[in-house]
């Protein structure tokens, strides 16, 4: 996963999700990890996970 794709993506409408990225593309979210996995799965393409955090966040 790319870290450029965090700086230069809203993902405000995620906050506090899950969600599957394939290709710099959102492809599912919800609340349950494995759920979000396995819709992402569905579409033939092994997805990366991440949970976007509620609050901002410093990463370095």
């Amino acid at each position: 996963m790319e870290f450029e794709f965090f700086v230069k993506t809203d993902l405000t409408q995620y906050k506090g999700l899950y969600i599957a990225i394939v290709k710099d593309n959102v492809v599912a979210s919800g609340e349950n990890a494995k759920a979000v996995w396995e819709k992402a799965k569905k579409l033939g393409a092994t997805p990366t996970i991440a949970k976007i955090p509620r609050e901002e966040a410093l990463v370095y």
